[in-house]
């Protein structure tokens, strides 16, 4: 499709509309002529809300498309027709249909579409703020003729809140054209003889302006499930006079480009090659720490295929003992360290045993500033200044005299400018974290806090959890085993061990004990159920018990 330029010439600012839209509307143009030959026949139903309303079916338009055009395929003069009422030149009377698909048949009626209401119409733009005004209006109507549907109702609730500011504006603006709508019916009809024939005709022209805007915002806010025709896509960060405007150069526009282009060539340009090599080794360095890429970096299970959720009750921002991974991500550079608010914390810890605490809280207090709200801009940097800079001041830190220099000009220079005061402490905060990654940085990860820390991450027990419900909490383990309930004994069970006498042998077998999921690590492998057996078998056989006492034993311990 070819783009009109004549358009762009015209409207600068506007997008540039499709030739195609030019014609469908002469195609309109020649389909509404009057005459009966060459135009298509308009016909009045009487069964529609006024017998004054004339339309056509999708028969007329098919045969009108087929012979004005030599299409033998009814399904492509169908396509045709269709794509006339999805963008607008055509709409259905009846609302009802839940497509705009036209058939070749007199089931639906259709009339021709306004040329205020046509696609890419300068005075026709379908923005928010008017649609919300033609709910409103809508709203404002009778509810059993002009009810919103389910689809309307929810938009326009949207775009009340999104309007909140505007919300009289639009509730005006849509009064105003209600009342406009009855004086006009008045004053209409005092201009014609008859007063009944003028509020006739005139109820037509309000059932046609009716139709007409539901048909236009039925295709610009389509109900969902439809195709939306009318998308324009991204807008423009600049719009084409600008553009323009940038075209016209002069002498300074000629020194700028120069200026840039010298800076160009001085910057150093690494070779592709390089440039690869690096990134490959970046991507081997932290493969180990990505969960997607390296299954072992998501101990004890992977949150993202499992519903366990210790590993992010294990990665949390503030944890007792650290993982493994997380600690020895710290060692690869000091940018990890300081982002990682468990690592900034226990850098922190270490900078206090070497009385050097004031360097990474100013670096902390200069961040929180720059990313505060506006309004707490000057307290910060008063109170940054009297604590950290300032002549005695109660944690002095370690500056030069020259960045110090630099950081009261600029206080004074961007006196009065909140969004400028954000970073007039950048040389100072870019020096405090030079001075903690050439010197403090090193000393951490040799220090015993650093590789005690990385030893209790390692011998961590991380364990998965059986089950997936109660809580996050750790479960105090039990230690012993759980004990065995005393069964009921049968009849015989009873007579027999009256028989038996204290001093029989079989009473020093010590009963068996059932095991818990949680437990079965303490249990002593050599009381096993096959060496107990083996023993309660020695017993039995070396012992003068009588066959029934010994099979009612071997049901009351065994359980077979």
């Amino acid at each position: 499709m070819t783009v009109q330029r004549e358009v762009m010439a015209v409207d600068q600012d506007s997008k540039p509309r499709l030739s195609v839209f030019s014609k469908m509307e002469k195609m309109i143009v020649a389909m509404a002529k009057a005459d009966n030959e060459n135009g298509i026949v308009m016909r009045a139903k009487r069964n529609l809300f006024s017998d004054q309303i004339q339309s056509f079916s999708g028969c007329d338009i098919v045969d009108w498309l087929k012979r004005q055009y030599n299409i033998t395929d009814v399904k492509e003069a169908c396509y045709l027709a269709t794509n006339l009422c999805q963008y607008g030149y055509i709409y259905p009377i009846d609302f009802k249909l839940s497509s705009y698909t036209v058939k070749y048949d007199r089931s639906a009626e259709y009339r021709f579409q306004a040329p205020y209401f046509w696609p890419f119409r300068k005075d026709g733009t379908a923005d928010s703020i008017k649609y919300a005004i033609y709910l409103q209006k809508r709203s404002l109507r009778n509810k059993q003729k002009h009810g919103l549907e389910p689809y309307e109702q929810e938009a326009f609730d949207k775009l009340l809140k999104v309007f909140a500011d505007k919300k009289e504006f639009i509730e005006k603006q849509a009064r105003e054209q209600v009342r406009m709508t009855k004086a006009g019916l008045y004053f209409y009809g005092h201009q014609v003889t008859s007063v009944s024939e003028a509020k006739k005709q005139r109820r037509t022209e309000k059932i046609l302006l009716d139709l007409q805007e539901r048909a236009f915002w039925r295709v610009h806010r389509p109900r969902p499930g439809c195709i939306q025709t009318m998308e324009e896509g991204p807008k423009r960060y600049f719009q084409p006079s600008q553009m323009a405007a940038r075209r016209r150069k002069n002498k300074d526009t000629y020194r700028a480009e120069i200026k840039f282009l010298k800076k160009a060539l001085e910057k150093p340009k690494p070779k592709l090659s390089k440039v690869l090599e690096s990134y490959l080794t970046w991507n081997e360095q932290y493969q180990e720490y990505d969960p997607f890429l390296d299954q072992n970096a998501a101990l004890p299970s992977n949150p993202w295929i499992s519903d366990d959720t210790l590993f992010w009750e294990a990665n949390d921002t503030l944890v007792k003992i650290p993982t493994e991974l997380r600690v020895k991500k710290w060692a690869i550079s000091f940018f990890n360290l300081m982002k990682d608010e468990q690592g900034s914390h226990e850098f922190e810890v270490f900078l206090s045993t070497e009385y050097s605490q004031e360097n990474i809280r100013f670096w902390k207090e200069v961040e929180d500033m720059k990313h505060g709200p506006r309004s707490m801009i000057e307290e910060s940097v008063n109170r940054i200044t009297s604590e950290f800079l300032s002549n005695n001041a109660p944690r002095e830190i370690n500056i030069d005299s020259k960045t110090l220099e630099t950081v009261n000009r600029n206080k004074e220079e961007m006196k009065g400018k909140p969004e400028s005061l954000r970073y007039i402490f950048d040389p100072a905060q870019e020096h405090i974290y030079l001075l903690m990654k050439k010197d403090s940085y090193p000393r951490f990860l040799r220090s015993d806090q650093y590789i005690n820390l990385k030893e209790m991450a390692h011998n961590q027990p991380i364990k998965k959890r059986f089950f997936g419900f109660g809580s996050g909490k750790t479960q105090i383990k039990r230690q012993t085993p759980s004990p065995k309930l005393k069964r009921r004994s049968t009849s015989s069970e009873r007579e027999a061990n009256s028989d038996i006498s204290g001093d029989s042998p079989i009473h020093s077998i010590t009963p068996m004990h059932s095991y818990s999921t949680g437990n079965l690590k303490d249990m002593d492998m050599k009381q096993t159920p096959s060496s107990s057996r083996s023993e309660h078998n020695k017993v039995i056989h070396n012992s003068p018990v009588h066959v029934s006492i010994y099979v009612h034993l071997l049901v009351t311990i065994f359980n077979i």
